[in-house]
């Protein structure tokens, strides 16, 4: 039964799955492809006829944004890949409890010989596995885009592997998140929509903390404030440091940092996912 219920989890989301990984090849190559028709001095040139405010919004100056390496950087914050990514996380994990309930088949799949931790480790491990395949598609297109296409300086597929890491460990976090409310309801549009109003509010927040003075420590009230790959792929240096000291003094959490904690957020949801599906009481089916 244990095979079956992997077979059955990985039938559910194939399909999405693949076409989520072609998307995020195609739109990670074409981004490399666009860069190419733009100059350093040609975007310097436009961001100069920017206002400084819109400035304050971006993770990275317009200078850094102009170089080849910022050009491409910018499709691992692009919203539809954040999107797509979004999509897979809340789907999956609301799939995992309350979307079995909801269709009625969650009381048949427990009647079998399985435990109600199988059953939701089985998906939390296709829903991560597809996370990482749709990351890995993200940079696998990238490479093949810095393979077939030339720049007006090179660039090291090296310097992207933090964006997709980060791109990843925010999926991961989603996906927790949306379990342990699943796994709490037994209505699967109710999980979605308080996951989401969560998302909302997260985003508002952090663009309030960039833009409002004195509002800046709303930044420590948003799950999307360790979520920055453009800057990770602009400073090397703290991509790979889980703490860095600013010019002023201050430590910041440099690109482990933000992984580990998002990514440790994420596996704190699903165990308070497991421990909420091993003691709740089912109701019945409608």
């Amino acid at each position: 039964m244990n095979s079956a219920l992997w077979i059955k989890t990985i039938r559910e989301c194939r399909v999405f799955l693949a076409g989520g990984m072609v998307f995020m090849f195609a739109v990670h190559w074409l981004r490399v492809w666009i860069a190419s028709f733009f100059s350093v001095g040609a975007l310097e040139g436009i961001f100069a006829l920017m206002p400084g405010e819109v400035e304050t919004l971006l993770p990275v100056t317009y200078s850094q944004m102009a170089t080849p390496a910022g050009r491409i950087a910018i499709a691992y914050d692009d919203p539809i890949v954040l999107l797509l990514m979004t999509v897979w996380a809340i789907s999956r994990g609301s799939d995992a409890v309350s979307g079995e309930l909801n269709r009625g088949t969650l009381e048949m799949v427990l009647a079998q010989p399985v435990t109600r931790l199988g059953v939701l480790f089985s998906q939390a491990a296709v829903t991560l596995a597809g996370g990482v395949l749709l990351a890995a598609a993200a940079l696998l297109g990238t490479l093949v885009g810095l393979s077939t296409v030339t720049l007006d300086d090179p660039v090291s597929i090296g310097v992207f592997v933090p964006a997709a890491l980060n791109l990843l460990s925010i999926t991961v976090f989603l996906a927790g998140l949306t379990t342990m409310v699943s796994a709490a309801t037994s209505l699967r549009s109710r999980t979605i929509g308080l996951v989401g109003g969560f998302y909302a509010v997260s985003m508002v927040v952090k663009i309030v903390s960039r833009m409002a003075p004195g509002w800046e420590w709303l930044a420590y009230c948003s799950f999307f404030t360790p979520f920055e790959p453009q800057l990770l792929v602009g400073d090397q240096a703290r991509a790979w440091a889980f703490w860095v000291e600013t010019s002023s003094g201050a430590t910041e959490l440099g690109g482990l940092g933000y992984d580990s904690t998002l990514v440790g957020l994420g596996l704190m949801g699903y165990v308070a996912a497991g421990v909420i599906f091993s003691h709740r009481d089912l109701p019945a089916p409608l």
